[in-house]
């Protein structure tokens, strides 16, 4: 009997896409007006039921001329969402946001589409029509609810209006739960938003483990945040959740501060000719260079022979339904890297050594690429983007963890690190990062998930600075000691190599 066993987070093909189609609904003329007319084109947003939150793929970018027209109603939404979400050629801007929101009432009344963002221009004073308790309480039923869409869609709008709040340290200062300054409390968070300031006190926002807003207070003397380089409204899981708790939290735009990721898409051919397909997620390290998983690269069985791997980047707001494969031109696993050690209990050396990089055919737009850096302690907060199979194919969804050291690597492998946040099939690969001085790091790549009677957690083999090292020697076009090249043979050259 085996000591551990081992599932690989992998997702296999055949997954199919789940879209919800918008339906729309008029609500009487003299209330809302018409959705679509002749004076108003078509609605660019989707509604707040439809699985996207910003526009599809062929209507995702404003263009100058197709911009709705202010007369309209429903341009005027599309206006309000398109500056208060900076949908390109838009900047975002949330006084220009409110302005085109106040056109769309009618009798005082706010459309449906921008209830969220309402709550939202109250809490940033922007507002009077409720107070900001009642902001809150909206905000905190829509987190509540049984329902994830709309969990999600509420912590993304909470997160871009951090975007127009001053971002205060929590880590100078004490926080307290009364405006008096006598009941102080401890926060997981770093940073809070600040809603006022008067005198010798501000008055802040900070999330609870679900993300659910709560007001506190700080002193003044507390220093502001000059990055925005953490995502506040994050879902995190409850101390001693042990791995079982699932708090991955779908977001429809990459974090400014998070490294780009995308689906890495690999057809390898099995022992008997048959093609396997699978997904893993990759991050971009370099404008042609990926880090992912090395065992994204073998079959169940542990063949090798890869036929073609793709990679599908996520664009600033969206993944298209029949998104653009840009093509892997070379791969280097880890040399200690073997697929049977998933299944004879050798936990430390198959994840220890689940670390490859790929190079991309043509390069993608990168300003400034992602830092590579060791834990920077035992038990780390760490983030990670991903797109598991068991959400809507290609959705990105975002998880907070605590890591924790499980196994020192020995020799050429990696530390181990369990995390205890819930993963599945088609996370391997996502970049793990941790937030160092304001500096989102890639400290290591999701592996595993291992099961024994002690662990039944997702684990991440970590970066060191050997590897760290040989990583930037491939880049750089240099011998890279810890990995070796796999060759990509499409079928029919497969065919010509076999003897």
């Amino acid at each position: 009997m085996h000591n551990f066993q081992l599932i690989s987070l992998l997702n296999s093909s055949g997954l199919a896409a789940v879209r919800t189609a918008r339906s729309v609904v008029v609500c009487g003329f003299l209330l809302f007006g018409s959705l679509v007319n002749a004076d108003c084109g078509r609605v660019l947003f989707p509604a707040p039921s439809s699985d996207s939150l910003f526009p599809a793929a062929n209507s995702s970018v404003f263009r100058v001329e197709e911009l709705p027209s202010p007369e309209c109603q429903y341009g005027n939404v599309d206006l309000a969402q398109g500056y208060f979400w900076g949908v390109a050629p838009l900047s975002a801007d949330i006084d220009k946001a409110y302005a085109y929101a106040l056109k769309t009432l009618v009798n005082d009344r706010w459309p449906h589409d921008l209830a969220l963002l309402h709550a939202a221009f109250v809490i940033k004073g922007l507002d009077r029509s409720f107070s900001l308790s009642e902001a809150l309480r909206r905000f905190s039923r829509e987190i509540k609810s049984d329902n994830p869409l709309r969990r999600d869609k509420a912590l993304a709008v909470l997160n871009q209006l951090s975007e127009f709040l001053p971002r205060i340290s929590t880590l100078e200062t004490g926080v307290f739960v009364d405006a008096g300054l006598s009941q102080a409390v401890e926060v997981e968070s770093n940073l809070a938003l600040q809603i006022s300031s008067k005198g010798d006190k501000r008055q802040i926002l900070l999330p609870d483990h679900d993300g659910v807003p709560a007001i506190y207070w700080m002193r003044q003397s507390a220093a502001v945040a000059s990055e925005h380089q953490t995502t506040i409204f994050q879902r995190y899981p409850a101390s001693g959740a042990g791995g079982i708790e699932d708090t991955r939290q779908q977001i429809w735009r990459v974090p400014r501060h998070m490294p780009k990721t995308g689906v890495l898409r690999s057809r390898v051919i099995r022992p008997d000719g048959s093609p396997y397909e699978s997904n893993c997620t990759a991050t971009l390290i370099a404008p042609k260079w990926l880090i992912s998983a090395s065992h994204c690269l073998f079959t169940p069985e542990g063949s090798d022979h890869v036929a073609s791997v793709n990679f599908i980047p996520y664009s600033e707001t969206h993944m298209t339904a029949d998104p653009q494969k840009i093509a892997v031109a070379g791969v280097w696993r880890h040399r200690d890297h073997r697929a049977a050690d998933q299944f004879n209990g050798e936990v430390g050396r198959y994840s220890g050594s689940d670390i490859a990089i790929f190079k991309l055919a043509r390069t993608l737009p990168l300003t400034v690429p992602p830092v590579l850096a060791t834990p920077n302690a035992t038990d780390p907060w760490v983030d990670s983007l991903a797109y598991p199979n068991d959400k809507p194919v290609n959705t990105m969804w975002a998880s907070r963890c605590r890591g924790s050291l499980w196994r020192e690597g020995r020799g050429r492998l990696s530390d181990l690190f369990a995390l205890d946040c819930y993963s599945y099939a088609g996370q391997s690969g996502a970049a793990i990062t941790q937030n160092q001085a304001g500096e989102q790091q890639i400290i290591g790549v999701l592996s595993s998930r291992v099961y024994n009677d002690s662990l039944n957690q997702a684990v991440f083999a970590a970066l060191n600075p050997r590897l760290i090292s040989d990583i930037q020697d491939l880049l750089a076009g240099r011998s890279a000691g810890l990995f070796v090249a796999m060759p990509i043979l499409p079928p029919q050259s497969l065919a010509a190599a076999r003897p």
